[in-house]
């Protein structure tokens, strides 16, 4: 998507409602990207899962959640758009971490020790204790995308707007029409609120900087 501008936004908006079926493509491409991002993050600590899953498979995923949603979802602002947007990105990335994390996921049964991936090199298996932390950072992924949802909807709009979309809190305040301030409040609340539902295992890597 190109850099962030609020008029472009609003075009982008006239020209879907009445009836360009391409208007959000650009958009729907920013999107995506961070999706990508996203579940880079997530399966960095499991190369057994970056096995078995492409990452452009779960884009790919994405994309079609996305469409799906479009299709009956009336959009009347940018910000509806973006938050359609982060629903489906978020049920894909908590789709992959159920799958294989928890006791009757994927990664907890599949049996180890197969060569390629992250040992492609050297031939061996993955380390055991390798596959455990990437299954508790799985969890921990998976438990935070569930808390999510559970957030009153101005919470979870800015939680969004940051980690699932990548947006600066000043570009947040500028969409919204409201001080920064306020922002950053509802920023500070929405990572106190999520860090007692998640509890210490936070996902390593995660920056509540915004």
């Amino acid at each position: 998507m190109q850099e962030f501008d609020t008029l472009w936004l609003q075009q982008q908006l006239g020209m879907a409602k009445a009836g360009d079926a391409e208007a959000w493509n650009p958009v729907i491409q920013g999107c995506l990207q961070r999706m990508e991002s996203l579940a880079h993050r997530m399966l960095r600590e499991f190369p057994k899962v970056r096995r078995w899953e492409d990452t452009n498979d779960v884009v790919q995923r994405s994309i079609m959640r996305l469409m799906r949603a479009l299709q009956v979802v009336p959009i009347n602002s940018t910000r509806d758009f973006f938050g359609l947007a982060a629903t489906q990105i978020r049920r894909e990335l908590l789709d992959l971490a159920r799958h294989y994390s928890g006791p009757q996921g994927l990664g907890a049964n599949h049996a180890s020790g197969f060569h390629g991936s992250a040992n492609e090199d050297s031939g061996g298996g993955l380390d055991p204790a390798d596959e455990q932390i990437g299954l508790k950072e799985l969890a921990c992924w998976s438990r935070l995308h569930e808390a999510v949802d559970q957030l009153e909807l101005d919470e979870r709009e800015v939680f969004s707007l940051v980690f699932y979309h990548g947006w600066t809190q000043p570009q947040i305040a500028e969409l919204f029409l409201v001080d920064e301030r306020t922002i950053r409040r509802r920023w500070r609340s929405v990572c106190l609120r999520l860090q007692e539902s998640v509890g210490s295992d936070w996902p390593g890597g995660l920056d509540t900087a915004g």
